[in-house]
């Protein structure tokens, strides 16, 4: 049980970079929760604490349930449903701005106003990804180029 107790002053960079465990048993679920609460906190790492404990709930739930990656996904949104008070509207991954067959996801938004409003965080990530892929599409990899530039 003690692997699943984070350090208990992580401060904010740490805890933001932390990996959340998928308790395995109840009472793992509530030693973590009570080491993420039970430790001093400021502004920042006070965040970290609430959803770490929500992503380690989360984990066990879906684990004991045996849920699909889809299941899981909806939950996600549910969450947000409840926490931000959504009903209408859809949350982006500006991650897919990497990958052309994800366009029609943007369609609402100008998808060429989005790339260069996000051109450096993506020229750095496409960067990357052509560096480290060995697999990719030769669509993607073509869009990859463009946004490398």
């Amino acid at each position: 049980m003690s692997t699943l107790k984070p350090k208990s002053l992580m401060d904010e960079d740490e805890m933001r970079e932390a990996k959340v465990p998928t308790p395995k048993t109840i009472e793992e679920l509530i030693e973590y929760i009570s080491s993420l609460v039970d430790r001093p906190h400021d502004y920042g790492t006070s965040v970290y604490a609430m959803s770490q404990s929500a992503v380690a709930a989360f984990n066990f739930v879906a684990n004991k349930l045996s849920v699909s990656g889809f299941q899981a996904s909806c939950a996600d949104l549910d969450i947000l449903r409840h926490t931000r008070g959504l009903e209408v509207g859809r949350v982006l991954d500006f991650s897919k701005l990497l990958y052309p067959q994800y366009k029609h996801d943007f369609e609402s938004l100008n998808w060429d106003n989005l790339i260069n409003d996000n051109k450096a965080w993506l020229k750095e990530r496409a960067t990357k990804l052509l560096k480290d892929s060995t697999s990719a599409a030769p669509d993607v990899i073509a869009h990859w180029e463009k946004l490398a530039r």
